[in-house]
């Protein structure tokens, strides 16, 4: 019995046409996503800008965004807990204020001189910690950012003799539309340096940190610079969207760059999903936009009762109250996050990016996505 085999050149046809008919459809396959993605391209970068009371919050997103990519480098690809961010943050803010009025500095290089401040405080960071992981790094972060606001963020020279330092946008950046835009455009720059940052050699080897420091060096990296890389690129990241803040208020003070800041850099980066690029800026958005929300919204009634309730008519309560469920809030988003969600907003959200990424639509995510995967490289830190 002879078993029929198809010709050689109909074997070789039949891939070929399979593919030519394949690409055909591609641009329709992209159509729908594109019509899902149009209406909140639109939204975001017109309808909020053109709010006046929109825009400033839109710009501290994209601030607050550059601040989450920044400490996404630590927690999510390297496993070090910093909770000492403000530090790099705040003198970032100073060093960007204090060079354009005091030191006649032009405005584009105080950007350079905020990132290299935050970088080198960075690096000075990672020095101290190097033999440290764990709680014991928490600490360590954490006495540095308070040692920063008691003592650095108090000298004269650089805080106006406590009044303040001014900070004073150009002229093209005085509507604050101008500077969302100006904002977004750092925030595309961390975007992209975050995604060749994963896709080099370099990347790789702060993600073999994360999972073990010992096997990692066994296989030839170096632990030691690979750390300081990416503190220093943190806090590079962070110096720069510091002087981004110190312009969109006018004004630096120490009073708020203390820890409070610190704890809302890192609930908003675990919130919105550690490891994750898109699930980091949504958090920060989230925080950064938490009280116009709060204020916008028919919450606002349920806040307003609370405060008057909680406060007995003291306005100096009244501000405390507001800030506290302000941060209850971003606690019981944490609560949730670890207990139900370890993955945050980005694995809320996976199955809508994976179907805008040219995959198929399911629920259930890929293989290499599932619990196991999540536990062991998005939320150990």
């Amino acid at each position: 019995m002879s078993v029929y085999a198809p010709p050689a050149e109909d074997a070789a046809v039949a891939p070929a046409g399979r593919h030519r008919v394949g690409r055909s459809f591609g641009p329709i396959r992209w159509l729908p996503r594109i019509l899902v993605l149009l209406p909140f391209v639109y939204w975001f970068l017109y309808r909020i800008p053109s709010n006046e009371a929109a825009a400033p919050i839109a710009a501290d997103a994209c601030i607050y965004a550059i601040v989450g990519l920044s400490l996404n480098i630590l927690i999510g690809y390297t496993g070090q807990l910093s909770l000492g961010h403000n530090g790099f943050f705040g003198i970032g803010a100073f060093a960007a204020a204090y060079s354009l009025t005091v030191r006649d500095v032009p405005f584009a290089a105080t950007f350079v001189v905020a990132a290299l401040c935050g970088a080198l405080f960075a690096l000075f960071m990672g020095v101290v910690a190097l033999r440290i992981t764990g709680l014991y790094l928490a600490l360590i972060t954490l006495v540095f950012g308070l040692t920063l606001e008691e003592s650095l963020f108090e000298v004269k020279f650089l805080t106006n003799a406590g009044a303040g330092q001014p900070a004073d946008r150009p002229e093209f950046l005085f509507d604050d539309r101008n500077f969302f835009y100006f904002c977004l455009c750092f925030l595309l720059v961390a975007l992209y340096i975050d995604y060749r940052l994963l896709k080099s050699k370099a990347g790789r080897a702060l993600l073999a940190l994360k999972e073990n420091e010992r096997v990692a060096e066994a296989f030839g990296i170096n632990v030691t610079a690979f750390k300081l890389l990416a503190f220093v690129l943190s806090g590079t990241l962070a110096g720069v969207a510091g002087a981004l803040l110190a312009y969109r208020i006018g004004i630096v003070t120490a009073s708020g760059l203390g820890f409070n800041l610190a704890l809302t850099f890192v609930l908003m980066t675990v919130v919105g999903g550690l490891g994750s690029r898109l699930g980091v800026v949504l958090g920060a958005s989230l925080f950064a936009s938490l009280g116009f929300l709060l204020e916008s919204t028919w919450v606002h009634s349920v806040q307003s009762f609370l405060i008057n309730v909680l406060s007995f008519g003291n306005e100096t309560a009244k501000t405390n109250v507001e800030s506290a469920i302000v941060g209850f809030i971003g606690a019981l988003g944490l609560l949730l996050t670890i207990v139900l969600n370890p993955g945050g907003i980005a694995q809320q959200i996976s199955p809508i990016t994976r179907w805008l990424s040219g995959k198929p639509f399911s629920l259930h995510g890929d293989k290499e996505a599932g619990p196991a995967s999540v536990e062991g490289s998005s939320v150990r830190a």
